[in-house]
């Protein structure tokens, strides 16, 4: 069937090259209208005006406005709850069919099971495409069609499974993107004080260039990263995380990039793509975890309530250096390394015994690459209570961890600066060493806790929920 007029709904996608559900709609229509909404539902339960992840999307969209124009095309952008507002564009452009990009989130799922029947009920179809994973929902099951809940096998199946068909990209025709001229009397005023947020600085670049160069820069890196990824200060990471979270980059991108290249480092990088996959799998086959542990044996944890403990977290002033600079580095930009994600994921739960749903929404709230699959599927990780689970009587000591991937305390050197006089041996567990920290004119904190008793003391914890 052919559409006069269909509308393509950007919310996860924000970009033209190899996006399936603005391909489907070039396909199947004579006209396409471009539209991105400010969904007042998400955005009113932001308290942080300058959020980052906000003006990351705005200033997406304003690149995308700007090389749209240069076509003579636009796009419509609005502020509002969606199943208001593309109900009245379909109305008023007589739309016939509006196409979107699956997303596997249970509280997404439900708005468009609302977005649909709306839309069914004035004559308007809804299509969803698959678009931000290789291999989704019931794709990749064991044997017995149950879905996997241990990483590397279903990694395993996902590889046996996938093929260079599963790469083709997108294309799309501009020239059937709706005229600027067409869509003028719903002008957004490209302000962000119009969507009631602020300016704000940003530790990763956003848009779509932006995208393209740090996955060029990524080409001379990636053939290490296996080994250099895990240095805090090395800058050994992609650093695309953000981009595949709000679609400025596809997910086949970064696989066809990762192809290019027969080394370790990529294949290792290539296995962080497939836990994405794993991690938004899990999300859409157990979706209780938002709420609960995956392992119901552990959902009635006796978890510590020490706020002063979980202030002492987020403020950097444990008295445990890599825990301090880490979490000093992610409230200024909002930004943290993977194995820091983990190691302060642990001091949270298995150091302070701290409930992880408490570190799991700080980072909610603060993180750039957001993602509540991955978010959740890590910090269940580390606290054990997961599907692929952190055994829980590993626990990460941040003092080894420290001295092996920040070997000369430059990372700590810059969050921490009042550690600077210590050596490249003291900077790691200044506590041990008589370095004169403690007298009364300085800053650093005395360590909150000592390890190795925490440490007992989570084993027991859940050795007694086991029981």
């Amino acid at each position: 069937m052919i559409f006069q007029t269909s509308l393509v709904w950007l919310r996860r996608d924000i970009r033209l090259d190899d996006n399936r559900a603005l391909h489907e709609a070039c396909q199947s229509s004579e006209r396409v209208i471009v539209l991105f909404v400010f969904d007042t539902n998400i955005l009113n339960k932001i308290a942080n005006k300058k959020d980052r992840r906000v003006y990351f999307i705005y200033q997406s969209l304003l690149e995308l406005r700007d090389y749209l124009e240069k076509h003579g095309k636009s796009l419509i952008v609005v502020y509002g709850n969606p199943l208001e507002e593309i109900s009245k564009i379909g109305k008023d452009f007589q739309i016939q069919c509006v196409y979107a990009n699956k997303d596997y989130e249970p509280s997404a799922i439900e708005r468009d099971k609302k977005i649909k029947l709306q839309l069914q009920q004035i004559g308007i179809e809804f299509k969803l495409c698959k678009d931000q994973v290789i291999f989704e929902e019931n794709e990749v099951l064991k044997k017995d069609n149950k879905p996997y809940t241990v990483f590397t096998p279903y990694k395993n199946q996902w590889l046996k499974q996938f093929s260079n068909k599963d790469l083709t990209k997108y294309t799309y025709s501009m020239q059937k993107i709706a005229n600027k001229e067409e869509l003028k009397k719903t002008v957004f005023p490209w302000n962000i004080e119009a969507i009631h947020f602020k300016s704000t600085d940003i530790f990763i670049h956003p848009g779509r260039k932006n995208a393209l160069t740090y996955l060029e820069n990524f080409s001379k890196k990636i053939n290490d990263y296996d080994t250099k990824r895990d240095f805090f200060q090395l800058s050994g990471t992609s650093f695309l995380s953000m981009h595949l979270r709000f679609g400025t980059l596809s997910i086949r991108e970064a696989f066809i990039f990762a192809e290019k290249f027969h080394s370790k480092g990529a294949e290792v990088w290539r296995n962080e793509l497939i836990w994405r996959e794993f991690y938004k799998m899990i999300l859409w086959h157990f979706p209780h975890v938002v709420h609960s542990t995956f392992k119901k044996e552990y959902s009635s944890l006796k978890w510590d309530k020490n706020e002063e403990f979980f202030e002492c977290w987020k403020n950097g002033m444990t008295g445990f250096p890599v825990i301090d600079a880490a979490m000093r580095c992610f409230k200024e930009t909002g930004w943290m390394h993977n194995r820091l994600r983990m190691i302060v994921a642990s001091f949270l739960t298995k150091d302070l015994l701290l409930d992880y749903k408490k570190g799991e929404q700080y980072f909610a709230e603060n993180l750039l690459d957001f993602d509540l699959s991955s978010n959740n599927g890590g910090w269940q990780w580390s606290a054990s209570t997961g599907c692929d689970a952190q055994p829980y009587f590993r626990v990460f000591n941040p003092e080894s961890q420290s001295v092996k991937f920040d070997p000369s305390g430059k990372f700590i050197r810059q969050y921490c600066p009042e550690l600077n006089h210590c050596d490249d041996k003291q900077i790691h567990a200044p506590f041990e060493y008589n370095t004169g920290l403690f007298s009364s004119n300085l800053k650093y904190p005395k360590p909150i806790v000592e390890h190795d008793a925490q440490r007992l003391k989570a084993i027991k914890l859940f050795k007694l929920d086991k029981h």
